[in-house]
């Protein structure tokens, strides 16, 4: 499964709704959309490391609790944690957001909203997915340590500004941090040597003395 072509996912029982939810999802530029009538049909294509990249449920309008599609979008959410999830509640019930929300899922619609909105949410939940995996492959292409990430995180987020030691200390290891800790200068010159290789001058982080560090240059990350 894990060397299959990556594909979304359609699962509703009604056949109008399944089939235009699938011509949605190829307008929005996914490819190879597989439609499934039931729970049961979609879990076959279900295993660790499928790569699916969206899908779109309907929970039905005549159950008070649709626990099989909930435990699908669970199923998926854990083996495919990056996968956008939108759920429509057709039965509009009374918890309906919370159920599918604790169940995994990105987005939640009552069963009366326009279907430009859908159209809306699915359009802004891939985008934000695809920075985010654009964010992750320059993160892996820089080979940074999970602690030299988070410390490139925390100056990427105020980037331009200037970031104490203390802050770094607080925000990436929730301690407070002593006058004469160099403990960051080690972890900063081996992310400026990584920064540099990859981007050479375009982006590198500077170090201000006896305030911090800067993060400088215009490469996103």
């Amino acid at each position: 499964m894990t060397n299959r072509a990556s594909f979304a996912m359609v699962v509703e029982r009604d056949t109008a709704r399944r089939n235009a939810w699938s011509e949605l999802l190829e307008k929005n530029g996914l490819r190879r959309v597989l439609r499934r009538a039931r729970p049961t049909e979609a879990r076959e294509l279900i295993t660790p490391g499928a790569p699916v990249t969206a899908m779109l449920v309907g929970l039905s309008a005549h159950l008070p609790r649709d626990n099989d599609m909930l435990a699908l979008i669970a199923e998926v959410r854990r083996l495919m944690p990056d996968a956008v999830i939108l759920v429509v509640d057709h039965g509009n019930q009374p918890c309906g957001a919370a159920e599918i929300f604790a169940a995994g899922a990105d987005d939640a619609l009552r069963a009366d909203h326009h279907p430009s909105e859908l159209q809306a949410r699915l359009s802004v939940r891939l985008q934000t997915a695809s920075l985010a995996g654009q964010r992750a492959a320059r993160l892996v292409q820089l080979g940074l340590t999970p602690l030299e990430e988070q410390i490139l995180g925390c100056l990427n987020a105020r980037r331009g500004q200037i970031v104490s030691r203390p802050t770094l200390a607080l925000e990436v290891a929730d301690l407070e941090w002593s006058y004469g800790d160099r403990r960051f200068d080690v972890h900063i010159a081996r992310i400026r040597k990584k920064l540099a290789e990859t981007y050479g001058t375009a982006l590198r982080v500077r170090t201000i003395r006896a305030q911090g560090y800067v993060l400088e240059g215009e490469v996103p990350l």
